[in-house]
């Protein structure tokens, strides 16, 4: 029972030698079956790489070193697996009873998914094991981590938070370095940065929801199907599609326009649309502008009096 648990429970293939004292037959037979693994398990190593076109005796031979090279890392691997094995064994035979068993295996699962997500892209992956909302580090590239807060109840969760306004209490009136690397509080107020942005949605499709509250404390929100922005050769270019929502479509305006700020100015306007509105990709100059300096300027057009109190900006991978 103990065993099955473990299997069920910790997700790790945990086996055990059932030997008898007297099976000198059966051992023999389990020896000849592993020899005729082995090399079955060698040859099918060897003809993946025969099968592939312009192979010959040299490449053979350097693909051979070159896993046996790697092949101690698959000898760590089962070291560890069996002090794995002894130690799940020791925490079983020093328990108290049933219950004890239980919530430890609980938290080991637990702790288990949260190496899992270690290296999630999004907060739609991260959503695969976690449900809570909450700030979680994502991995826009394999390398190099930021942290974001993730929605994981509105319109279905999994939503990666690129901004986040409410009280004001963060200055976004910032420089390009700033708002390319993110600013602010992930746990308040932020902007996650055009760099992880840009990282995030040239990674698959993604999806942006905006929800906004207006002057009279009424909620909305603007969904767009398509939403991409450029890489820094691009400025950041935005790319914005495929309207729905009730907040009204103030952002198509400012569709293929580059990124703007008050150290560089990429706008069509005969002055710097930056200065007075904040960061954002204005035309000439804006419909909206949810990083404006001023609060009582969050501009979003379409919304009764322009502008609004709050706005959360989310992305999520279609």
């Amino acid at each position: 029972m103990l065993q099955s648990l473990i299997v069920l429970s910790l997700l790790f293939v945990l086996i055990f030698s059932l030997e008898s004292k007297d099976g000198k037959g059966l051992r023999t037979y389990r020896e000849s079956e592993e020899k005729n693994r082995v090399g079955d398990i060698l040859h099918e190593l060897q003809e993946i790489c025969l099968h592939e076109k312009d192979r010959d005796v040299a490449q053979l031979k350097k693909d051979t070193q070159s896993i046996l090279n790697n092949m101690a890392v698959y000898k760590d691997v089962v070291k560890m697996n069996k002090q794995l094995k002894n130690d799940i064994t020791w925490i079983l035979e020093e328990s108290h009873g049933e219950k004890e068993i239980s919530m430890i295996v609980r938290l080991l699962k637990r702790e288990v998914k949260g190496i899992c997500i270690g290296s999630a892209r999004d907060c739609a992956e991260i959503k695969k094991y976690k449900a809570t909302s909450g700030v979680y580090k994502i991995f826009p590239t394999k390398t190099e981590g930021v942290k974001a807060y993730c929605d994981m109840d509105t319109d279905g969760g999994g939503w990666t938070i690129i901004q986040k306004r409410y009280y004001d209490s963060v200055n976004f009136q910032r420089t390009w370095t700033e708002c390319e690397n993110g600013f602010g509080n992930v746990n308040g107020e932020y902007w996650l940065g055009n760099m992880h942005i840009h990282r995030l949605t040239y990674s698959g499709t993604y999806e942006l929801r905006i929800d906004l509250t207006d002057k009279n404390n009424k909620t909305k929100y603007a969904k767009y199907k398509t939403f991409a922005i450029g890489d820094a050769t691009s400025q950041y270019k935005l790319t914005i599609g495929g309207y729905s929502g009730d907040a009204g479509d103030s952002l198509s305006y400012h569709n293929g326009m580059k990124f703007s700020t008050v150290d560089r100015d990429n706008d069509l306007h005969s002055s710097s649309c930056a200065k007075k509105e904040g960061p954002w990709w204005f035309n000439n100059c804006s419909h909206s502008a949810l990083n404006s300096p001023s609060r009582n300027y969050w501009k979003w057009h379409h919304i009764s009096g322009y502008y609004v109190k709050t706005s959360v900006m989310m992305i999520r991978k279609v």
